[in-house]
């Protein structure tokens, strides 16, 4: 079973609009508005996989009650903690004639230090029963940048495998913890180098820092170009199918989905990653946010890559 943490969720609201520029009006050809916030989209995939999942975090608001409604129709277990600020709204406008995507992001409501310690208490009783714990995205005002390092240090005391996936500070943080899986992007990487990386080989040596300090399945994300990992002693090279995209939002949630429900089920870590490939190339080919489907899914896993590399 699987604990999707999002501390700072949203509604996500996408809007299709051709030739997008600013100083401009424009009609969105579609719009959908979903509960979201990447750890939610984690939570939506890893369900549509089969997998039993518990939602939480934090929820506050009109917009956390939509929220909330959203979550228990989908059949995700809903574990989220009330505070009394207003939970997020963020906006993706998405130009699918020109391949370009704009996203404008809401920080989020503030956090009081007891409702902070009201949710460490909570998420010591959820770990019972889960054995893969997520957690995603950014953090809302009142909540330390260490905080995903407390929740490592408590996940990994109950013996639970953690995925880190965030950004910047909280990242940095979070890895000193040393977490079982973390997913940076090439910018992410950059920053926690301290130094602009040229090529395959710079990501490679990053790599091997994170293997070094006990990170057991480190993964830097390529893009379109796949994603570089190590497993035991290894670096591979994973690459997806080329496919025409509707939207690539929530395709790297859907990768930790994969991966995430792939570590519960206990495959192989070739199969992890395979796994998580599959769901986030199945992403894009929705309009909707972190959303796949299990036979796509079934279909992409076939059509993945995996290259040693020297």
């Amino acid at each position: 079973m699987l604990l999707a943490i999002t501390m700072n969720p949203a509604i996500d609201k996408v809007y299709s609009v051709d030739d997008f520029a600013v100083d401009a009006v424009f009609r969105p050809r579609d719009m959908t508005a979903t509960a979201g916030g990447k750890g939610l989209n984690v939570a939506r995939v890893a369900y549509l996989l089969g997998e039993s999942v518990t939602a939480a975090g934090l929820l506050g608001g009109n917009n956390g009650q939509f929220i909330s409604k959203e979550v228990q129709k989908r059949g995700i277990i809903s574990e989220f903690m009330e505070i009394t600020g207003e939970t997020r709204i963020c906006i993706n406008i998405t130009d699918q004639k020109n391949t370009t995507s704009t996203e404008i992001l809401e920080n989020g409501p503030i956090v009081s230090r007891q409702e902070l310690e009201n949710f460490l208490e909570h998420y010591n009783k959820l770990l019972d029963g889960v054995d893969v714990v997520t957690a995603s995205g950014s953090l809302p005002e009142g909540i330390p940048v260490d905080f995903y390092k407390i929740l490592i240090n408590i996940a990994k005391s109950r013996d639970k495998k953690f995925i880190l996936d965030s950004s910047g500070e909280y990242l940095v943080e979070g890895i000193k913890s040393i977490p079982y899986m973390i997913k940076p992007n090439q910018d992410e990487v950059e920053q926690i180098a301290g130094q602009r990386l040229s090529d395959i080989s710079d990501y490679i040596g990053v790599l091997w820092e994170f293997k070094k300090q006990g990170i057991e399945l480190p993964v830097i994300s390529l893009g379109r170009n796949g994603c570089l990992t190590v497993i035991k002693k290894q670096v591979y090279h994973f690459k997806g199918p080329l496919l025409k995209v509707k939207n690539t939002v929530g395709s790297g949630d859907s990768f930790i989905a994969g991966c995430a429900v792939a570590l519960s089920q206990g495959r192989a870590l070739i199969d992890v990653i395979k796994l998580g490939m599959a769901c986030g190339a199945a992403n894009t080919q929705f309009f909707k946010t972190g959303m796949v489907s299990k036979e796509l899914v079934d279909d992409y896993f076939e059509e993945i890559e995996c290259v040693e590399v020297n």
